[in-house]
């Protein structure tokens, strides 16, 4: 091992300013790369020293319980290149929102419904992005990793990734296995708006169809007026994800008199139902548990008022699921990874 790529090791390192939740938490080691020497030292110095290993890209969607014993690795890979036939390899440390900018001026399209998530282009994949009725997995041609576990290069084609909602192959691998290097997307040179999501369709109902600039523009207003900005008040956007639920159980809770919004999924015998919802009608807009809180124009958002802790936001989404459990017999599962 080359140590002059481990020069910018640090030891005991304050893990606040690397998650949008901005938890206190130490790591055993940090370790921000910039290219692949460096990752390969990383990853050789933790099984050399049996530490665990956690990437972050941005920690957007991250929720830290405690420090971390081990190795945490941010990936600082830059880098963009046009391919043939609107084809596009990013770095997996590039910023995802400006990616998406520069992809409208280059004339790429696809990924305007996808504006302002926070994050990298590493971290996209493995969440499975998605908003106003696009996912990044209908993009996604191939992607590169790091396998920490066979200390090598792997190439992964779009059905490899066995992508699904909110969910991908690399969030289910162990933490720390895949460290994402960079992805092949594949866009459109001519635009067509994609309107399917409700909210954008109102936007533009009496207009002319909207330019990949305007449609930008309307879904960063949109997500605005929903979402907090984490770098004024720490979150991670929505927390839990819209549960799946049998045509049986939305009829059972309409004869009790909920009017229950819900929507068709990838499984014809299953349904979409908006956890924002239930947790609305369950009252947790705006409740404040200590320095941990829901926000009070979104009851999926969960936020960090200041000094909470991880733990502290972790009880209070657990005491929201298990009211969400008790009054509609639906279970909530976490949409950001719990660390």
């Amino acid at each position: 091992m080359n140590e002059s790529n481990l020069e910018g090791l640090c030891e005991h390192a304050d893990l606040k300013a690397y998650t949008t939740f901005g938890v206190a938490g130490v790591a055993r080691y940090l370790l921000e790369f910039h290219d692949l020497a460096a990752l390969k030292a990383g990853v050789e110095f933790a099984r050399d020293q049996r530490l665990p290993l956690l990437v972050l890209g941005q920690g957007s969607n991250v929720l830290l319980l405690q420090g971390f014993p081990g190795l945490v690795l941010v990936n600082r890979l830059l880098g963009k290149e046009r391919l043939e036939q609107g084809c596009l390899k990013v770095a997996g440390g590039e910023d995802w929102h400006e990616l998406v900018l520069w992809c409208s001026q280059q004339k790429l399209h696809g990924l305007e419904n996808l504006a302002l998530i926070p994050g990298t282009v590493g971290a996209a994949p493995i969440q499975n992005i998605g908003a106003y009725g696009v996912e990044v997995a209908s993009y996604i041609s191939q992607l590169t990793a790091y396998d920490t576990q066979l200390a090598r290069e792997v190439v992964f084609g779009r059905d490899d990734c066995d992508f699904a909602y909110r969910d991908s192959l690399f969030k289910r691998a162990p933490v720390g296995r895949y460290i994402i290097l960079e992805v092949v997307l594949q866009l459109a040179e001519e635009f067509f708006p994609n309107l399917s999501y409700g909210a954008l369709a109102e936007v533009f109902a009496n207009c002319a169809p909207p330019s990949s600039v305007e449609l930008i523009e309307a879904v960063c207003r949109i997500r605005r007026s929903k979402l907090p900005d984490p770098r004024l008040l720490g979150n991670a956007g929505s927390f839990f994800k819209n549960p799946l639920v049998s045509e049986g159980k939305i009829a059972s809770l309409q004869q009790q008199g909920f009017d229950l919004p819900h929507f068709s999924s990838d499984d014809e015998d299953l349904y979409r139902v908006p956890a924002a919802w239930l947790l609305e009608q369950a009252g947790w807009k705006g409740r404040v548990r200590g320095q941990a809180a829901v926000h009070e124009d979104h009851a999926l958002v969960l936020v960090n008022l200041g000094s909470a802790s991880g733990e502290e936001i972790f009880l209070l989404a657990q005491e929201m699921s298990n009211s969400v459990l008790q009054k509609f017999g639906i279970a909530l599962q976490p949409e950001v990874r719990l660390i």
